[in-house]
């Protein structure tokens, strides 16, 4: 099976800007968002020239990229970027919105979700890791306490909990001083408020820099 890994944070936080280090010639971004990645040069090395980028928020298209990937023993990862997009473009076609049975059309949006998660989980090669980024969305609690988790469209995506599809789930975190740059991190421990998590001992730090390729190199190590 193909490991997992969701990315959460609003929009600006450093999702997309985490990938700047990965090699081009192992990495497949799949950019559902359309829009211009942001560090320097991105489309020098990421275009359909070389194989290795994919402007699509279409769930069959992502589908046949991963399986096409699959094959491919030289990527080790493909990134997409986001899934609330791929989500809210799916709800926005016309068939969706001039489906005859809205419960219908709400139901085959969830399944094909589902199907996606599934298929990362256990049709792909052991050695590949699909890194899903993903916007939370605020919630309150049966206590009435504000929670945050990640942001699906439709209550059928909320109750099967995407989450638990995967073991690490990093929330972005910007720490901003007064008078100096902003740094940018990801959390890899719960805040007790949000669905943030990693394997116990994964991480060594409740922060990490905002840097994937560093990131991936402990992920692989540790389950080495």
């Amino acid at each position: 099976m193909a490991r997992l890994v969701f990315i959460v944070g609003e929009s600006g936080t450093g999702k997309s800007t985490s990938l700047r280090k990965f090699d081009p010639k192992e990495t497949v971004i799949i950019n559902a968002d359309a829009k211009d990645l942001p560090f320097k040069g991105f489309g020098k090395f990421y275009n359909t020239e070389n194989k290795n980028y994919v402007p699509s928020s279409n769930p069959n298209m992502i589908m046949t990229v991963l399986k096409n990937v699959n094959e491919r023993k030289e990527v080790k990862r493909v990134v997409i970027d986001t899934w609330s997009r791929i989500m809210t473009d799916y709800i926005m076609t016309k068939e969706f919105r001039e489906a005859p049975d809205g419960r219908e059309a709400w139901a085959r949006m969830a399944a094909s979700q589902y199907d996606l998660m599934n298929a990362i989980n256990n049709d792909f090669r052991n050695d590949l890791i699909i890194y899903l980024m993903c916007h939370p969305e605020a919630y309150y609690d049966d206590s009435g306490l504000l929670n945050e988790r990640i942001a699906v469209q439709g209550q059928q995506l909320k109750r099967f909990n995407p989450e638990s599809f995967s073991s690490i789930v990093l929330y972005t975190e910007v720490r901003v001083m007064p008078g100096e740059a902003p740094e940018f991190y990801f959390r890899t421990v719960n805040n007790g408020a949000d669905t943030c998590k990693t394997p116990m001992e994964m991480f060594s730090e409740p922060l990490v820099k905002n840097d994937l390729n560093e990131i991936e190199k402990t992920i692989r190590s540790y389950y080495d």
